[in-house]
């Protein structure tokens, strides 16, 4: 009987399971192909990983203290300084994937990495004036995508895409766009005080912002707009859908109800206090606690109103496979129930 070569059969199976490695790369597309096997130990990628974030935040250091000065100058840009935290925690909650991974994909992160540093060395403040902090704490977080794309490869780095885009909350918006989202609050908060004041059957003469009551004159400003509301409410319905919610279709409902959340709620508010000046003390609103610290209860108020409906959006997904088996079950019955075609 002729000797077989060991290697004749190993080689084979070795060729077969490169070539399924390769398979299941190419299915996730022309990106997924870019990930590659790790040529080294999961301890030294975690530490490579760790020594370029940790360089990337010392070379954003001037930028960070920019950033939380601003945090503090501005109370709409308060929720900041729980970005990072926040986004670790659920970084954190899928650390088995993360460590688990056994591939990298160092040149399509390379190239995200030097998109990053191209545009902190592009951001001069003769160009991006106002925006020029926004510009580079973008970059700061393309950098940050690009060290986790090369070190954990872009299959993990989709597992975790929820953790991984949170961070864009740590950017400042830019003005142009911050300035449209306070103008439609503040619109959208007049036209819903107008409605407010005729439910309750209020005497009012309006002349675009401003009211005009029996005894005294209010105007909604851009203070009133509750932009920094609307994006504490904005950034939990995101949180609240990742953790709560299955479908796609719940959590774009608990991200959409936001906006007629705080309009409505500042409607309340402007409603509240004009009716106390006119009624009762005009200082309600001149000065008075309760003009400046006011919305802090109805913001609360709000964010059970939003809790409520993140609770009924996860009881009707429950309820949707329930009453689609029921459904299915009815057809079947009735089909098999159903007379036959005579022959």
């Amino acid at each position: 009987m002729p000797l077989i070569d060991h290697l004749s059969i190993t080689a084979p199976l070795d060729d077969k399971k490169h070539a399924d490695e390769r398979a299941n790369r190419l299915e996730g597309g022309p990106i997924q192909a870019l990930s590659q096997p790790l040529p080294f130990s999961m301890k030294i990628r975690n530490g490579l990983s760790l020594l370029l974030l940790l360089a990337a935040v010392a070379w954003f250091w001037q930028p960070l203290v920019s950033l939380f000065s601003l945090t503090q100058q501005q109370e709409h840009y308060s929720h900041i300084v729980l970005i990072p935290w926040l986004s670790l925690y659920v970084l954190y909650l899928g650390r088995k994937a993360i460590f688990a991974s056994r591939e990298w994909s160092p040149w399509l992160g390379s190239l995200v990495i030097g998109m990053g540093a191209w545009c902190y060395r592009s951001a001069d403040a003769a160009i991006f004036a106002p925006d020029q902090l926004s510009v580079t704490i973008l970059a700061l977080v393309v950098m940050c995508w690009g060290i986790v794309v090369s070190c954990f490869g872009v299959t993990l780095c989709r597992k975790v895409s929820f953790g991984m885009l949170f961070l864009l909350f740590m950017v400042p918006l830019p003005s142009f766009l911050l300035d449209a989202i306070i103008g439609f609050l503040q619109r959208s908060s007049a036209e819903a005080t107008e409605v407010l004041f005729s439910l309750l059957g209020v005497s009012v003469f309006r002349q675009g912002f401003v009211f005009s009551l029996s005894n005294f004159t209010i105007h909604v400003a851009e203070e009133c707009s509750g932009i920094r509301s609307a994006l504490s409410l904005f950034i939990t319905s995101l949180v609240a859908g990742h953790f709560f919610l299955r479908s796609a279709w719940a959590k774009m409902g608990l991200v959409a109800v936001v906006v007629p959340l705080v309009i409505i709620k500042n409607a309340f508010r402007i409603v509240g206090l004009s009716l106390l000046a006119n009624y009762v003390d005009p200082t309600f609103i001149t000065d008075n606690a309760l003009h400046r610290s006011g919305g802090i209860p109805l913001f609360f108020i709000a964010l059970a109103v939003l809790g409520a409906f993140a609770w009924l959006l996860r009881w009707t997904e429950n309820r949707t496979p329930n009453l689609v088996m029921q459904l299915g079950l009815k057809q079947a019955k009735a089909t098999r129930s159903a007379p036959g075609c005579p022959k």
